[in-house]
């Protein structure tokens, strides 16, 4: 694996309300995009991040089967929820907190994701292709009314449905996705997303992956400041390169005497 991140306040805010996790040695990858007055976003991500974290640190082994990763995200998840919901009830300060979260493990060839809000992951192969669903009002009222994108109103894509320490039923989604050589993923909050298009960001980590990986990151958000950077602006990407190994086997021949 490969990994470069970078997370900025932009060009509006006062203060970065994201907050990330990376752990290349394990393969764990958080962020979170807080919400709420005060500091209370900015409260918000970096409990998300942290519980989550300590969850999946102690049950995660080298022994853990595949199939037992999406529930280990799930109850990462959860302990999150529960412990800003209760942060909300201890200080009246941080009522109302809460935030979006993505939870990334990448094991072999394989990354398990469990998601929650409108932080988004890229796949980038050929071409770019996101994988989670945004799950924001914009996005239900297509999905279950049927109504056309261009008559919702602006605002309604970033009404969230789904929030860390506030939605009631939290109910996150979960992915496994097969990874192939040179594949690229991108972990990315709202602010990267609302300044540049799907093909502007290929663009971008396409040419960053052919000449200098490491200045990926850092090119994705000058790139979102430049167009004006209205958002906190934090990118994780995760360069997959198979391992190929190639055995020569020989074979000897004993001759007894």
């Amino acid at each position: 694996m490969k990994v470069d991140y970078k997370t900025d306040v932009g060009k509006k805010r006062s203060q970065n309300e994201d907050s990330l996790v990376i752990d290349e040695k394990r393969g764990i990858y958080l962020l979170a995009d807080g919400m709420g007055g005060h500091q209370a976003g900015e409260v918000a991500s970096r409990m998300a991040v942290e519980v989550a974290y300590d969850s999946l640190v102690h049950t995660i082994a080298r022994d853990t089967s595949d199939d037992d990763i999406p529930g280990i995200l799930k109850e990462a998840l959860f302990k999150a929820h529960e412990a800003i919901k209760l942060s909300t009830k201890i200080d009246i300060d941080y009522e109302g907190m809460g935030t979006t979260l993505i939870q990334m493990v990448v094991r072999k060839d394989r990354a398990y994701v469990c998601n929650t809000g409108d932080s988004r992951i890229y796949l980038i192969r050929d071409k770019i292709r996101q994988v989670t669903k945004d799950q924001t009002w914009g996005d239900y009222l297509v999905e279950h009314k049927n109504m056309e994108p261009e008559k919702i109103p602006a605002q309604s894509w970033h009404i969230l449905t789904q929030a860390v320490g506030v939605t009631v039923n939290i109910r996150p989604e979960l992915k496994r996705i097969n990874l192939k050589d040179n594949d690229v993923l991108l972990m990315c909050s709202d602010g990267l997303t609302d300044m540049l298009s799907d093909e502007e960001i290929e663009h971008i980590v396409i040419r960053s992956k052919e000449e200098a990986f490491d200045k990926a990151a850092v090119n994705l958000v000058d790139a979102a400041n430049s167009k004006g950077g209205r958002d906190n602006i934090s990118v994780v990407l995760v360069k997959y390169n198979s391992l190929k190994i190639e055995v020569e086997c020989t074979a000897f021949s004993l001759n007894k005497c």
